[in-house]
């Protein structure tokens, strides 16, 4: 009998271990997926009411997730000049649907872009569409 007992209590530590196991991957699931939700922004931090055009030269071109960015010198329509961030959509998007590489632009390439820009003012911008040295165009959140 008592040997059963034990048997009975092994069997039981080791169902509650699991268990435990079980929350635990169940409670980091939902804090894995709430975060990400969180931090998709979306066009939050954009001024959507008009578009921006403005010209310039790329100084680096970022090809990572959750988004690619191109930064660029860039001048607005007062002269200012400043090095914008410049965010594009997701590396899957912009492969499938946009015509994008990693190679599509480099250092030193003029480029002119449209988008909404920041609503605080900074030099950032969702870019909606970009114009390439020798004609071609593609989107910039496909």
């Amino acid at each position: 009998m008592r040997m059963i007992g034990e048997q009975l209590r092994a069997r039981g530590t080791k169902n509650w271990a699991i268990g435990q196991r079980m929350r635990a991957a169940v409670v980091l699931g939902i804090l894995a997926t709430v975060s990400s939700v969180w931090a998709h922004h979306g066009l939050a931090a954009f001024d959507t009411t008009h578009t921006v055009r403005l010209e310039g030269k790329v100084t680096e071109f970022q090809w990572i997730n959750p988004h690619a960015f191109i930064f660029a010198d860039l001048t607005d329509d007062n002269g200012k000049k400043a090095n914008w961030r410049l965010e594009l959509g997701s590396l899957g998007m912009l492969t499938k649907y946009g015509g994008w590489t990693s190679k599509t632009v480099k250092r030193g390439d003029l480029i002119r872009v449209q988008g909404f820009v920041a609503k605080d003012g900074s030099p950032y911008m969702s870019v909606g569409r970009v114009w390439l040295t020798g004609g071609r165009t593609l989107e910039g959140k496909p």
